[in-house]
């Protein structure tokens, strides 16, 4: 008998409830089951026409793609059980732009709810990454959900249930898992702006655009912009979330263009790379007019998908040329481009309803996106590292090549000073062996008169030598030294060439200051300065050169100035570059002044700097 009244009750249930969802026990429910709608593309109903009709279709599917509506809903809940029960609905697809939601009771209006990211949040009855409605059914209540969705092209018009808590739950952990993503995208960033100054390689930073395009895509898909409630305009959080992935695929290019240096390896493969990228250009200026002045437009913004597509497809193809040309770094671009892609197609295959677009398709993006980033690093690692050696070997060997340059031109400086002494002492030698052939009775007295001239002239020829061997010599160790004296040396060396020139040399250096470094890139970088000089000036000016050393709070203060009329290169500071030279002879090798800054910035761990003044050029170096 019991049995027959359970039967009794259920059936009576039943239909008293036709097409209800019981929402004292969501488990396993499939809502789109009682779920039906309707197109309504002429924008000619209200909720009372949809409430009343009976020809609405059974949803089948919540996410329907790319469709034109807007779109009629109508879901029936229950209450069966003996308590009270707060449940959640909410549409899965966060960023629809309008959801008026009615909730009817007995026919009778109850509520009206203004959802989605065209909505103000003040609107929302609580801020939620998604459009969202909090209900509350007493025992045995029955309601009746009729809601209008209107977007621009992408369409998910069902609802899913959950008890509040649990859907709470769920919105914190993903609000979670999104600060997360935006805090490694934070420190991503600063990592490779770090990188940018240390090495100022460009790719650092488009590397942060892609994190900032792809990052922004995310946070505005997902509803994560709106949810942080910031005071974005709505429209421009649309136009974030529209546009992103076109910016990222800008990025993306300029990336492959820069790191590959197509420009200069694969001519072809750049024409490309800039087509691409014109054609992204195209599609965000296209988008933004569907968007704020004829949204029939946003029918054609599936080029967006194509060219998403061919061009994530062309880097993929591109990475594998590379790799087969064993370009630094190939082997990370290529496996990098493959998930890139691999991700992307199946993304967009779920988003526009060609297979199921299950959660795990919406947040495969992120971690797909973390391992492209990260890939991008190692790859650009891995090539900057190469360089750098390269770099470093390049500097060693103009290092070398600057030392054997001022030996040369020490050389020549000395060879020219020693063209009077030996002079003499030929002449000398020349008249002895004379009076030797023919008068030898006057050969010692003049070998007397001749011998101090001939002391004098090789004293003079040793000292040159002399100082040459201390210029030349080389010591790995940092030593004291006399400044005054060692730049004294230099002075003896181009004494010659000082000479013809007619140049007076004012110090104010301590006698007695020492200083513990390198004596020889002392030396060097001071060889260089003065004979820059040197052949700058004019004989007939009233040339001059002031070098004034101090010590300021332990840093050697160098002020080295001339007045040869000044550096006529702008700007100014190219002076420091390789090859750069500004005078006339088209022997200068260029090279001086850029390795005189590269020994002070990395041997000496100092700075270089340089002005014009009114009559020349004034050289100021910290060590």
């Amino acid at each position: 008998m019991m049995i027959k009244v359970i039967f009794f009750l259920l059936f009576l249930s039943s239909n008293l409830f036709p097409n209800s969802l019981d929402v004292s026990n969501l488990n396993g429910v499939n809502v789109t089951n009682n779920i039906y709608f309707i197109n309504d593309k002429n924008n000619i109903y209200s909720y009372k026409d949809i409430d009343s009709k009976a020809d609405l279709e059974t949803l089948k599917i919540m996410h329907i793609g790319a469709a034109k509506g807007p779109f009629w809903t109508k879901l029936t809940l229950v209450n069966n059980s003996d308590k009270i029960e707060n449940i959640t609905l909410y549409n899965p697809l966060s960023g629809m732009n309008k959801i008026d939601v009615y909730i009817l009771k007995n026919n009778y209006l109850l509520n009206t709810f203004y959802l989605g990211d065209l909505r103000g949040q003040d609107k929302r009855e609580s801020l939620s990454s998604y459009s969202n409605v909090n209900l509350t059914l007493n025992p045995k209540d029955e309601i009746t959900i009729i809601s209008k969705i209107e977007n621009f092209y992408v369409y998910n018009i069902g609802w899913n249930i959950l008890k509040t808590s649990e859907y709470f739950k769920m919105d914190s952990s993903k609000t979670y898992f999104a600060g997360l993503l935006g805090g490694i995208i934070l420190l991503f960033c600063i990592y490779n702006i770090i990188n940018f100054i240390l090495y100022k390689n460009k790719s650092y930073l488009i590397i942060c655009g892609i994190a900032f395009s792809l990052g922004a895509y995310q946070y505005g898909f997902h509803g994560i912009i709106y949810f942080l409630d910031i005071n974005i305009n709505l429209e421009l959080i649309t136009a974030i979330t529209w546009n992103a992935p076109s910016f990222g695929g800008i990025f993306l290019l300029l990336f492959v263009y820069y790191f590959f240096e197509q420009k200069s390896k694969y001519k072809k493969a750049s024409y490309a790379t800039i087509f691409f990228i014109i054609c992204y250009i195209v599609l965000i200026i296209f988008t933004i007019y569907a968007q704020f002045f004829n949204e029939d437009y946003f029918e054609y913004t599936q080029f967006i998908t194509v060219v998403i597509l061919v061009s994530t497809l062309y880097l993929f193809l591109f990475g594998l040329y590379a790799l087969l040309k064993k370009e630094i770094g190939s082997v990370y671009y290529f496996i990098r481009e493959g998930t890139l892609f691999l991700i992307i197609f199946l993304h967009t295959l779920g988003l526009f309803n060609f297979i199921p677009y299950e959660n795990i398709l919406k947040f495969s993006i992120p971690f797909a996106y973390m391992i492209d980033l990260l890939l991008l690093v190692i790859a650009l690692y891995l090539k900057n590292k190469k360089e750098q050696e390269i770099l470093k070997k390049s500097q060693l060997m103009l290092m070398e090549q600057s030392r054997f340059n001022s030996i040369g031109q020490a050389i020549g400086h000395i060879s020219h000073q020693w063209k009077t002494p030996l002079t003499s002492v030929g002449t000398s030698l020349t008249l002895l062996e004379v009076i030797y052939n023919h008068d030898s009775k006057k050969l010692i007295s003049t070998f007397e008169k001749h011998l101090p001239l001939m002391t004098k002239s090789i004293n003079l020829m040793k000292k040159s030598i002399d100082e040459f061997s201390n210029f030349y010599q080389t010591k790995l160790e940092k030593e004291d030294f006399l400044l005054l004296e060692t730049i004294s040396n230099i002075i003896e060396i181009l004494s010659s060439k000082i000479i013809l020139r007619k140049v007076n040399i004012e110090y104010k250096i301590e006698e007695n200051l020492k200083v513990h470094s390198y004596e020889h890139i002392i030396s060097n970088i001071f060889l260089v300065l003065i004979n820059n000089s040197l052949d700058a000036f004019k004989a007939e000016n009233n040339n001059c050169i002031k070098i004034c050393v101090k010590n300021i709070n332990q840093k050697l203060v160098i002020t080295y100035e001339d007045n040869a009329g000044g550096i006529t290169i702008k700007p100014i500071e190219a002076v420091f570059d390789y090859f750069v030279s500004s005078k006339q002879d088209s022997k200068s090798s260029g090279i001086g002044l850029a390795v005189v800054k590269l020994l002070i910035n990395e041997k000496l761990n100092g700075t270089i700097s340089v002005k014009n003044t009114d009559k020349g050029a004034l050289f100021k170096i910290i060590i």
